[in-house]
């Protein structure tokens, strides 16, 4: 035997980042049946893949098998990896007739450690509950998220294409998405012998839109406040519970509204939003009419103000997380009572927990779009069901919509729009711009018509045979 040592040249490639080898190991699998262990095992059946994306200079990869009813999922950003990094990871790869040892870098940095995981459940960091939207459609929404996160911008735009056609429940919010989905009911309808008066029904049962009077011919009494603010709307009578409008701050927009020091200070602290903030000289000349009437619209005024201001305060919280309780955070954010904070949070946001992050509230897309109907009911009915073209164009500016969608939220909420030219100054300048009048039940003629009358018309009918 030969004691001269054999030389191996060790090639280290440049650092960059990598998205392969992937490095991973499983801590536990299933015990191998007889059958199974004289074949390889279940780990010879495994099919591994490895998605990786870049985010602000970082990579970040993950790795997925499947073995029956069990995934096993492993991230290079995974709670095990969160910790101090106190060294780095290389693959050797040997190549004996080069005598060459080449050290390739693995991908992340990290050593994947695939957790198993089970179908229809949920594992935000390490917890494990039932999702029941995975349950309705698990493969497909564990798909979209895979894709959104890890998929090329071809392969997004493309899943976002083919699910445009789709109407969902938490995307259904009046005509146009409707009249889709009933068009696309219509062969099944005789099918399963639902009536077309039963298929509108269920219909507008999905629509996001406030809590509302159907019978209502004024603004005012299409969306109160205590139905915007009831507990159980649509429920059974037989335990009603009393509506929040009591706990608004109405007293706050009182003294603003007579206070030009502590108005000033609103105004700096920003506590509240500027555009209820202009509505305030309006409520001042009501309060100061000699008018009965006029002083009895002053207090409701207040009232809707107080509600309009923590409305557009929630739209800035897509999200609520709190170390302690997140209660006790919106009330504070809004400044309001627990128990308006405890309503907002339960109508606006969904209540999810893990045993890492603790109890978090996340807006879904259906109620982002309520949210948006609940402000914009509520800003109608503060003007009296009238918006002029400058007010429209600031609402838009302020929910970051675009014309054609807000237009449309606001039709669906029973509104009249009309197209006007407008004069509006800007640096100096005066220029004319094309916009829109919005009216709330303005009754104009000898008919009264009535919020259920200025709905959009739904159309379940084709206009044409064929495709």
């Amino acid at each position: 035997m030969s004691s001269k040592r054999q030389r191996v040249t060790v090639e280290v490639p440049s650092a960059g980042e990598a998205a392969l080898p992937a490095v991973c190991y499983l801590p536990s699998v299933m015990e191998p049946s007889d059958a199974a262990e004289s074949n390889g095992g279940p780990l010879k059946h495994m099919k591994f893949k490895v998605h990786s994306k870049h985010h602000h200079g970082s990579s970040i990869q993950m790795v997925h098998a499947s073995l029956g009813d069990i995934d096993y999922i492993g991230r290079s950003d995974g709670s095990e990896n969160r910790g101090l990094q106190t060294c780095y990871y290389a693959l050797g790869v040997y190549q004996p007739g080069e005598n060459k040892l080449q050290l390739v870098k693995v991908a992340g940095d990290r050593i994947f450690r695939l957790e198993p995981r089970l179908a229809d459940l949920i594992y935000e960091p390490t917890g494990a509950g039932l999702d029941f939207n995975t349950l309705e459609g698990g493969r497909k929404a564990a798909a979209r998220k895979l894709v959104s996160e890890f998929g090329s911008t071809r392969r997004r735009k493309k899943m976002d294409a083919n699910e445009a056609g789709t109407v969902t429940a938490d995307k259904i919010s009046g005509g146009a998405a409707l009249q889709g989905m009933l068009t696309s009911m219509a062969t099944r309808t005789k099918e399963t012998g639902i009536s077309k008066a039963e298929v509108t029904r269920r219909a507008f049962s999905q629509r996001t839109i406030p809590p509302h009077d159907p019978s209502a011919t004024t603004a005012a009494d299409a969306y109160p406040l205590d139905l915007l603010l009831s507990q159980n709307p649509g429920e059974p009578d037989n335990d009603p519970k009393p509506s929040l409008v009591r706990e608004l701050n109405a007293a706050e927009m009182y003294r603003l509204a007579e206070d030009e020091q502590m108005l000033e200070q609103a105004r700096e602290n920003k506590k509240i939003h500027p555009y209820v903030l202009k509505k305030l000289g309006n409520l001042r000349r009501l309060k100061t009419s000699n008018s009965l009437e006029d002083q009895a619209k002053a207090r409701e005024r207040a009232k809707q103000l107080a509600l309009l201001a923590v409305l557009l305060r929630l739209l800035e919280l897509p999200s609520i997380q709190h170390k302690r309780d997140p209660i006790d955070y919106v009330a504070h954010e809004l400044h309001v009572v627990r128990g308006l904070a405890e309503f907002f949070s339960e109508r606006f946001y969904n209540r999810m927990e893990d045993p890492m992050r603790g109890i978090r509230y996340e807006r879904s897309n259906a109620q982002k779009q309520l949210l948006i109907s609940y402000t914009l009911a509520v800003a109608m009915v503060a003007e009296d069901g009238f918006l002029e073209a400058e007010q429209v164009e600031e609402l838009r500016d302020i929910l970051k919509m675009e014309s054609a969608v807000l237009l449309a939220c606001l039709r669906e909420l029973g509104c009249e729009t009309k197209a006007v030219k407008t004069a509006m100054e800007g640096k100096g300048q005066i220029r004319i711009l094309h916009g829109y009048q919005c009216s709330l039940l303005r009754q104009t003629g000898r008919t009264t018509k009535t919020l259920e009358q200025c709905f959009p018309p739904i159309n379940d009918s084709r206009k044409g045979k064929g495709r």
